[in-house]
């Protein structure tokens, strides 16, 4: 399951819960939510400073034309 797709099923299951007017478990998920949002925004900032330092695409173009 992608990211989008876990989203878009807790955004469907808040939709449903508002509907019930259970506000304890529509804070839950909506709390979980954003905690997934911001817990996949940091790791794929970290990701792109790892690559941005490592100088990623650089040095596997220069891996890939290493003749041996």
């Amino acid at each position: 399951m992608t990211k989008q797709e876990i989203i878009e099923r807790l955004e469907n299951c808040i939709y449903l819960v508002k509907q019930t007017d259970n506000t304890f478990i529509r804070k839950e998920l909506e709390s979980i939510a954003t905690e997934l949002i911001k817990q996949w925004n940091e790791s794929d900032a970290y990701a792109q400073q790892i690559r941005e330092v490592l100088n990623y695409n650089e040095t596997m173009n220069n891996l890939d034309n290493i003749k041996l």
